[in-house]
């Protein structure tokens, strides 16, 4: 029971985890996106 408890647990951290991983990646690509969209990204 107590291994059971234990793998639930931890399979709430990896998910949270990921779950803010995404989340980091949404706001970068959100940034980039609007970088681009308004014409501020700098081609050579």
């Amino acid at each position: 029971m107590g291994l059971a408890i234990f793998g639930m647990r931890f399979l709430e951290v990896i998910f949270f985890l990921g779950l803010a991983g995404s989340a980091v990646v949404v706001v970068i690509s959100f940034i980039e996106d609007g970088k681009e969209l308004f014409g501020k990204d700098e081609q050579e």
